[in-house]
């Protein structure tokens, strides 16, 4: 007898034999047959056991695989009747299945070795994605002929690795759970799909309210979006340079993929932030994913603003300059960038002190004396300004002090430079010392990076009301103006080394002019004309020119102190006038203060020392003596004659014009005799000691 499936099935096989037979008699007789192992009766079937064994065996395949959430996974689910028996009511139950989507269960019945393919679908739910894994496992349910409801159960196995790799003999080879743990049953390993999560956040800080200066107060917008694909929770946001206190909004409790949370800030402008130019201001973001746990996540913020205000389309594909005008390569982090405008300036006054008489020659102000400026310089801008100088253009000046390193905005700075100057000639001449100083400093970067021009002013006098703006900054650009000690006097002295010469002689008048003022005289005219009793020889002036046409002696310049001389050398007429003035007529370099010095005389009385060199001594009573006019002014005098061979023919002390041409020279053999018809030669000495007259006479008998 072979064995069918539903002998299996019953669990049995119950025989019975009927034997029969004729007897001699024809009499049909017969019996059923009796199992002698039972012995509860006659005629028991003959009953062999078979013992049943159901068995299912599942497998769970991925059909089509997904990714990212909202991906749907299809699995193949492989029932398979490994027992001996008919398994029937098959009831397939997954509970990560998405509802309904269950095809093919239940299953009516599976003979054994028959295979059954169920089909179900599961959606990826963000869920999974932060898990990071499907784990997914299917149970079979179904019934024996034996041993009732249920009874048959298999929970499905995978023959795929997490990475979708085949397992061979997956029965016997124990695969990891979604988590990674096993549970030391090979047979029935979950088909787990691995997701690769991506947990990322994209911050972005954008201006709602800008400022512009210190003080005012920029609002910041801090947009967090989750850019990955898992949840991200306990979100921090941080600012180092937000005003204390001022962040709202964060810790943000998490956020799902695509989500988005706004956190404001805000930053007060400070002077060091004007200093710099601009303001650069970066937010940081930092969460948990469900991938590595705490502070696993961050992002610095990116702006969508330029430095101007200008949108940034695609803000996180294109790089912005850094408040320095640098990049660092990176387009996704650039910093919130507030360019701010600087209004570097700087003033400085200069003040001259009170003069004194330094060199103590009884003048205040005068040339020597000294004069202290003092110096104050105030940052008038809106930056702080550094390494600031002074230069003064004035010849001589004595600047000291600096730089100063550093002035803040307001700061005054009033005992870092001090000048001197000494008062010269010039300053005198020009009747006060005017000038300014200009102050240099240089201010911090400007926007985004470029220096600024460096800042510069022209002093101030705070005591000259007149406020002129010489170069526009607003700020008055007076100079400051010192006076000095000024006195005009040109003086003239003049005398004559004769006063009373021979008509005839020639005198030297010299003409002093002095400058005892201390201021520089220019173009000085001197009026020196000769007057009718004299006749010009010649002029020698120390300095400048004389014309005797016009009796003027120019001179150029006459310095104070400075003294020049004019020698006038005339010959003495016989009648005239003879008193000589010279006057200083102009001049230029001020008002003479003492007018009464700008003129001077001198004058002589001529002698009339006329020789009548010709005479005849023939007692007519005419012209019959040697006569000398006024020779009586002169009783000292000595006459001595002199003939041609140079012989004395005639000598006398105190001569009165009693000489008749008679000898009474000791050189000669005929004393009182007549001299005869000829030229003699005299010699006077007056004896006053002026030079002896020299000249010739003639006797005409």
């Amino acid at each position: 007898y072979t064995i069918t499936q539903s002998d299996v099935d019953s669990g049995s096989v119950d025989n019975t034999v009927t034997g029969s037979g004729e007897s001699p008699s024809g009499t049909t007789v017969s019996d059923v047959s009796d199992n002698p192992g039972d012995p509860s009766g006659s005629d028991d079937p003959t009953v062999i056991t078979i013992t049943p064994k159901p068995a299912l065996l599942v497998t769970k395949t991925i059909a089509v695989a997904g990714a990212d959430v909202g991906d749907v996974i299809s699995y193949n689910i492989i029932v398979v009747n490994t027992g001996n028996v008919t398994v029937s009511d098959i009831e397939i139950t997954d509970a990560n299945a998405d509802p309904g989507s269950l095809t093919g269960s239940p299953i009516a019945s599976i003979g054994p070795g028959q295979t059954v393919v169920v089909t179900a679908t599961q959606t990826i739910t963000q869920a999974d994605m932060d898990a990071g894994f499907i784990e997914n496992s299917a149970t079979a349910i179904g019934n024996s002929p034996n041993d009732g409801p249920d009874d048959v159960e298999d929970v499905s196995d995978t023959n795929i690795d997490s990475f979708g790799n085949a397992i061979p003999d997956n029965e016997t080879v124990e695969s990891t759970n979604g988590d990674g743990t096993i549970d030391g049953d090979p047979a029935n390993d979950p088909t787990v799909t691995t997701l690769i999560q991506n947990p990322e956040l994209q911050v972005t800080k954008s201006i709602t309210t800008p400022g512009a200066i210190v003080g005012d107060v920029i609002d910041y917008e801090i947009t967090v979006l989750n850019s990955g694909n898992t949840t991200i929770s306990n979100i921090e946001i941080t600012d180092v340079n937000a005003d204390a206190g001022s962040i709202v909004g964060s810790p943000i409790a998490s956020l799902a993929p695509g989500e988005s949370a706004i956190v404001t800030a805000q930053q007060t402008i400070t002077q060091a932030d004007l200093d710099a130019g601009f303001i650069e201001n970066s937010a940081t973001a930092t969460g948990d994913s469900p991938l590595n746990g705490p502070d696993d996540v961050s992002d610095v913020s990116d702006t969508n603003v330029d430095a101007d205000g200008n949108a940034i389309v695609d803000n996180e594909n294109q790089e912005s300059a850094n408040g320095d005008g640098t990049t660092d390569g990176d387009a996704t982090n650039d910093p919130t960038v507030t360019s701010l405008e600087q209004n570097p300036s700087i003033s400085v006054l200069k003040t001259a002190l009170d003069l004194t008489d330094d060199n103590g020659d009884g003048v205040v102000g005068g040339i020597g004396d000294e004069i202290n400026y003092v110096f104050v310089v105030e940052n008038t801008g809106d930056v702080t300004l550094s390494n600031i100088t002074i230069s003064d253009p004035l010849p001589g000046i004595i600047l000291s002090g600096g730089p100063i390193a550093s002035l803040a905005v307001g700061e005054v700075d009033s005992n870092t430079f001090t000048a001197t100057y000494v008062i010269t000639q010039a300053d005198i001449d020009a009747g006060a010392i005017t000038n300014q100083a200009t102050v240099t400093a240089e201010g911090p970067l400007g926007d985004l990076g470029d220096p600024s021009d460096d800042v510069t002013d022209d002093s101030d006098d705070p005591n000259n009301t007149t406020d002129f703006d010489n170069n526009g900054d607003g700020e008055p650009d007076d100079p400051t103006i010192t006076s000095v000690t000024v006195f005009f006097d040109l003086a003239i002295t003049k005398t004559v080394n004769e006063t009373e010469p021979v008509v005839g002689d020639n005198v030297v008048f010299t003409i002093e002019i002095s400058n005892i003022g201390n201021v520089t005289a220019t173009n000085i005219v001197v009026d020196e004309v000769i007057p009718s009793g004299y006749t010009f020889v010649s002029a020698l002036a120390t300095a400048g020119t004389y014309s005797d046409f016009d009796g003027e002696w120019t001179i150029n310049q006459l310095n104070p102190d400075q003294v020049e001389l004019l020698e006038l050398t005339v010959e003495v007429l016989g009648d005239g006038d003879y008193l000589n003035t010279a006057t200083v007529v102009s001049a230029n370099g001020g008002t003479d203060v003492d007018t009464s010095n700008d003129s001077d005389s001198a004058t002589l009385e001529p002698i009339c020392l006329t020789f009548y060199n010709e005479f005849s001594p023939n007692g007519d009573g005419v012209n019959d003596t040697f006569l000398i006019d006024c020779i009586e002014r002169y009783p000292n005098n000595t006459l001595k004659i002199y003939n041609r061979w140079g012989n004395i023919v005639f000598e006398e002390n105190g001569y009165l014009n009693d000489w008749n041409g008679i000898s009474n020279g000791r050189a000669v053999q005929n004393q009182n005799a007549q001299l005869p018809v000829g030229t003699y030669y005299y010699v006077l000495d007056l004896g006053d000691g002026s030079e002896p007259r020299v000249g010739w006479v003639y006797i005409n008998r």
